[in-house]
Order: structure tokens, then sequence, then C-alpha cells
């Protein structure tokens, strides 16, 4: 009897490698958020700078101006210098316009790009820009609630105000968003918020009629954000029967 040796192809497959290697030490990781803007509240007549980064955990941080001078710097230490942090929001005294100008403090904080550079917990460089401008958005105007005034808890309320159209100088400037908020603080804080599109023409939002209570102070606040950033605040306050 005549046996047969049956011979089976192999395949040889190429393992599969990673498409990307490791990062090395010492590479530059860019931040995903960076932001240097102003608020300023035009009720109260105070205005502040604010500045906001978010990215990969990080033990050290600064903040450099346009003149390369460092304006914020943070560093965690022991136990949260391990742990990493991945967010940083930190907003500035908001001191009335009587005692410090806005031509005061625009030579406080110049224009221009601001660089953010921190490190992450493997020891890589960090790194984020932002463009910072003194351009801010006219103050919303006509709100609705007028302040001081008083309306029946058990009507709808619709609260309304007009478009911003120009910046602080007059000049023509679509804003990016609206902010409306509507606050009342008895035994707790209740805040009912909502954002609009900055192209609305005629703005307002409906309340919820569970949100009034009768016999109640509310304070309306509606902020216009700009492209870049910077913050208009107007506000009324108003009560209800």
């Amino acid at each position: 009897m005549t046996s047969y040796l049956r011979v089976f192809p192999i395949l040889l497959v190429p393992l599969a490698l990673p498409l990307t290697s490791p990062r090395g030490k010492g590479e530059t990781v860019e931040l995903d958020e960076a932001e240097v803007f102003i608020e300023f509240n035009s009720t109260d007549m105070d205005f502040g700078i604010h500045f906001f980064w978010d990215g990969e955990a990080w033990n050290k941080m600064k903040v450099e101006s346009p003149d390369g001078k460092t304006v914020l710097s943070v560093k965690a230490s022991r136990n949260l210098a391990q742990q990493g942090l991945t967010e940083g929001f930190f907003e500035s005294d908001e001191p009335p316009t009587s005692v410090l100008s806005m031509e005061e403090f625009f030579r406080r904080f110049p224009e221009g790009e601001y660089e953010f550079e921190g490190k992450t917990l493997e020891g890589d460089e960090l790194e984020g820009e932002a463009e910072f401008t003194h351009v801010l958005p006219a103050p919303p105007t006509n709100l609705w609630p007028t302040q001081g005034s008083t309306l029946n808890a058990q009507a709808p309320l619709i609260l309304t105000f007009d478009a911003v159209t120009q910046d602080l100088n007059g000049n023509p400037l679509e804003p990016e968003l609206y902010e409306v908020v509507l606050e009342t603080e008895n035994e707790i804080l209740r805040v009912f918020s909502i954002v609009l599109e900055g192209d609305e023409e005629s703005p307002s939002v409906t309340v919820p009629p569970e949100f009034l209570d009768p016999g109640t102070e509310y304070k309306l606040e509606v902020i216009v954000e700009g492209e870049s950033g910077n913050r208009t605040i107007s506000e009324t306050v108003f009560n209800t029967l």
C-alpha cells in the first residue's frame, strides 16, 4: 500500500503594529482649549479678566502676556501634583470703573497673543495660545421685565431684550451667543439658564411656569458673548405678586 504525505501551505501573517509609537518624554503637547477674555458688567460698571484652559493632566502651568511677562503661575504640590489637574479657571477681581478705568485696565492687560506653558505628569511640555482683544460687545438693552417692576407669578413670563449689533465703540458686531439667566434665592439658590444663538433678531425666552413663585425677587441677567470670547452683561431685578 502506497502512503502519501500531504503538505499544507503555511501562511505567514505579519503582526499588526500600532500606527504611532508611544510618545517620548520631552515632547510638546497642545492644550485642547486656551482662553483669555474680559467680562464687563454694564449694570454694576465693573470688569475683570478671565483665564481658562483644558487638556492633558498637568501639575505646572503659567500664562505669559504678549510682552513675555508671566501674569499667572500655578503649581500643584504633593499628592495633587501626583494626581494632576486637567482644567484651570481663574477670574480676577472686578473693580468698578470709578476705581480702575477701562483705559487703565487695557494698559494693564494689552491685546495680543497670551502663551500657556505647562508640564504634564510625564514631564512633557504642555502649550497653548489665546488671542486676547479689547473688543467688547455693547450691552444688551431694553430688558424685560424692567428694573423694579412687579409681575403676576401666575401669568406667562417671556423674557426679552434687544439684539446686540455693535461693540462698545459703535462698530458692527455679530454676537456668538446670548446666555439668559434668571435666578432667585430664598432658602436655596434657584437658577434657570438658557443659551441663544447670536444671530437672533428678536431674542426671547419663555420661563417655565413652575419656576415662578409669588412674593419673590428675581434677577435677570443677559450675557452677550462676542467672537473674541469677551462678554458684556446687563441685569434687572423684579418682583412677583
